[in-house]
C-alpha cells in the first residue's frame, strides 16, 4: 500500500494457551478491564462454537455466509471435531471465505450494535504448501444497514462504515483500521481512514497461536486491544461511523492466492 505509515508498538503478550481450546469447566464469560472501564458489562452476543450456528441446520442459526457486498464463498466452513472452534479454510482464490452475523438477504435482522466492546478469540494457520505471512483473516464489523443495502441519501450517494478489529496483513502487522465509505450516486466508493492502522507486534498474530482480539467502540474514540493489551487509538470524525449500528464478520482470505485457513474459538461483544 504506497504512502502507508506504520505504527510500531511492542506488547507484551500475556502468557498464550492457559487453557486448551474447547476444554476445561464451562464458566460463564467475565467481561475484560477495558469493557468494564467503559461501561460495557452486559453480555449482548455470544457465540462459543459448541454447537452448530452457521448451516442451514442449525437450531439457532447466528451466521450466515454472504451478502449483497460479496459473492457466495469458495472455501469451507466447518466445525472441528469435539465442537468449540469453526474453522474457516479459503483455497487462495477470490473472493475470501466469511462468516457474517446477518442472513442472506436485505430484510432487516436484529438490532444490530452500537457502541460497546467486540472480541473474538482466533488463530491463523497456513494451508498446504502455503506460507502464514499470507493469511489475510479477519475479525471485523459491517454497517447493517449496508448489510440491508439501505444506506442512500437523498442526493443518491450512499454512506457506511466498516471497523477491521483485526485484520492480518502480512507477517507481523496487525491491521487495525476504522473505514467511513462515501459512494457518490453512481460513482465509486471512496474510503476515509486512519493513516496509522498497520502495528507491529512482537507477539506474532499469525503465528499458529490463540489471541483474543477486541475493540472498544465509544463515540468518536476505538482502541484496539490483542489478549486485552491496548495496541492503538483513534479519535475520529466520521458521523457515520457514530450512528450506524454494526454486524459482526469472520473472515480469511490469502494475499498471494495460497490456502489459508482461520480458527475461532468464540466471539463475544459486551454492551
Amino acid at each position: 500500500m504506497p504512502g502507508m505509515r506504520i505504527n510500531i508498538l511492542r506488547i507484551v503478550m500475556m502468557s498464550a494457551g492457559l487453557s486448551v481450546c474447547g476444554q476445561g469447566l464451562a464458566q460463564a464469560p467475565e467481561p475484560p478491564p477495558q469493557a468494564v472501564a467503559a461501561g460495557f458489562q452486559t453480555l449482548a452476543f455470544n457465540d462459543e462454537f459448541s454447537v452448530d450456528s452457521f448451516t442451514s441446520a442449525a437450531t439457532t442459526r447466528l451466521w450466515w455466509e454472504s451478502f449483497h457486498f460479496f459473492p457466495p464463498p469458495v472455501g469451507i466452513i466447518e466445525m472441528l471435531p469435539g465442537g468449540g472452534v469453526v474453522r474457516l479454510t479459503t483455497p487462495g482464490t477470490s473472493p475470501h471465505t466469511h462468516l457474517v452475523n446477518h442472513p442472506v438477504n436485505d430484510a432487516p435482522y436484529g438490532d444490530g450494535y452500537l457502541f460497546g466492546y467486540f472480541e473474538a478469540r482466533m488463530r491463523f494457520l497456513p494451508g498446504t504448501n502455503a506460507d502464514v505471512a499470507n493469511s489475510w483473516g479477519a475479525f471485523w464489523l459491517f454497517s447493517k444497514p449496508a448489510i440491508e443495502n439501505n444506506v442512500s441519501n437523498a442526493d443518491g450517494s450512499k454512506t457506511w462504515c466498516e471497523i477491521d478489529v483485526a485484520e492480518m496483513y502480512r507477517h507481523g502487522l496487525l491491521n487495525t483500521t476504522i473505514h467511513s465509505w462515501h459512494q457518490p450516486s453512481g460513482g465509486t466508493p471512496q474510503d476515509t481512514f486512519n493513516p496509522v492502522h498497520l502495528n507491529v507486534v512482537s507477539g506474532d498474530p499469525i503465528d499458529g497461536n490463540w489471541h483474543t482480539f477486541g475493540l472498544l467502540w465509544q463515540p468518536g474514540v476505538v482502541t484496539w486491544y490483542m489478549d486485552d493489551v491496548q495496541v492503538t487509538t483513534y479519535t475520529h470524525s466520521y458521523p457515520v461511523c457514530d450512528t450506524q449500528p454494526m454486524t459482526p464478520v469472520l473472515s480469511v482470505q490469502s494475499l498471494a492466492e495460497d490456502p489459508q485457513t482461520a480458527e475461532v474459538d468464540w466471539v463475544r461483544i459486551w454492551k
